[in-house]
């Protein structure tokens, strides 16, 4: 009977010693990332804080802000948010044809998104949604569908191509200014909002350093290059001119873009603002009080010809800033303006060539 309750005693004192020892082991290791609950009501700089470990002094990009019934609405997407400055600065300057910067070392940084499931797929493409300045959702952009185009050597079916009717989630009807409905662009973006516990993970790592540039072969009379240099010889003459004008946007642009508030008053007609600010147009409905105006933002030196300057987009509804689009941000873009009442790629309004290209 001892012996009993000697064995009794000793799995009575192995099973509390398993018990303390399991309420004492350390939680399971957490998932991978970010859970998306952990970055709701977070403000941008802190939603990038908590994905990537990188210099608290770089600037959140500006992004497309659109006031509602319920506060300012920014969207942003992840790669956005998590730029380098100086890779963004050679973004721009690529994005305007112009001279590439002096180089400068930067960071890449990378997103995944990881799924209930443990399914891990790229996550630099999707939607941060802040309402007034707290993060509200995040969504997986819905990818779209676009046609292949036809092959070079077929030139009336590249026309048919570029010509084609091109449809945008801020314009409810073709010939319509953006966002002219308003809020409308919501219901037509077609995306999928993440759920609490999905993770968002992301790294930076220092971008490569540039090959080396490889010299070309010499080569007897001259080449395709070489004719297209001496053809445009006779206008080069103007390219210093357009070069400070470049410049000069840039950085009033900048200037009178960060001056303006969404939800605030413009101040003055949108004719009357355009016809007093440098690089803006008026953009006005025929019927009702809603303008678009467009903005030069200017470029980097180099040496093309044609003007490629960034534009950014405002609302104007009832003299009051309903939204602002930054160049490149998730806004609508300034070419835009130039589809007609097709939604074809054309010269409907000031500014615009006849393939849809914006010149501010």
């Amino acid at each position: 009977m001892l012996r009993n309750l000697a064995r009794l005693s000793a799995a009575l004192a192995l099973f509390l010693s398993a018990n303390v020892a399991g309420a004492q082991a350390p939680p399971p290791p957490a998932g991978p990332g970010v859970a998306i609950s952990d970055l709701i009501g977070r403000d941008p700089a802190a939603v990038r804080a908590r994905l990537v470990d990188v210099a608290a002094g770089w600037p959140v990009p500006p992004a497309f802000q659109i006031a509602t019934a319920d506060g300012v609405l920014t969207l942003i997407s992840v790669a956005d948010l998590t730029v380098d400055p100086v890779l963004a600065q050679r973004m721009a300057a690529f994005r305007t044809s112009g001279d590439p910067p002096a180089a400068g070392a930067y960071l890449l940084c990378e997103a995944s998104l990881i799924q209930g499931d443990g399914s891990r797929t790229p996550g630099d493409s999707l939607v941060l949604t802040f309402r007034d300045g707290r993060l509200e959702s995040v969504a997986q952009p819905a990818k779209i569908a676009v046609p292949p185009p036809p092959p070079y050597t077929d030139r009336k079916a590249q026309l048919a191509y570029i010509r084609r009717p091109v449809s945008s989630p801020f314009i409810a009807r073709f010939g319509e200014l953006p966002l002219e409905d308003g809020t409308g662009f919501l219901s037509r973006m077609p995306k999928a909002v993440l759920a609490p516990d999905d993770r968002l993970s992301a790294a930076c790592s220092p971008a490569p350093a540039p090959s080396p540039a490889i010299p070309h072969a010499r080569h007897e009379g001259l080449s395709a290059s070489d004719m297209q240099g001496l053809a445009i010889l006779p206008f080069a003459i103007t390219l210093p001119g357009m070069n400070r004008q470049r410049v000069a946007a840039r950085r009033d642009g900048a200037a009178l873009l960060a001056m303006v508030r969404v939800g605030e008053p413009l101040g003055a007609a949108p004719e009357t603002f355009a016809a007093t600010h440098k690089g803006v147009r008026a953009y006005p409905v025929a019927q009702g009080d809603y303008a678009v105006l467009s903005l030069d933002m200017g470029a980097y030196p180099g040496r093309n010809l044609t003007n490629f300057n960034d534009v950014a987009l405002v609302g104007v509804r009832r003299g009051r800033i309903a939204w602002i689009a930054p160049p490149a941000s998730l806004g609508p873009h300034a070419a835009l303006l130039c589809l007609d009442e097709h939604g074809v790629p054309n010269t409907p309004r000031r500014g615009c060539s006849g393939w849809g290209h914006f010149s501010p």
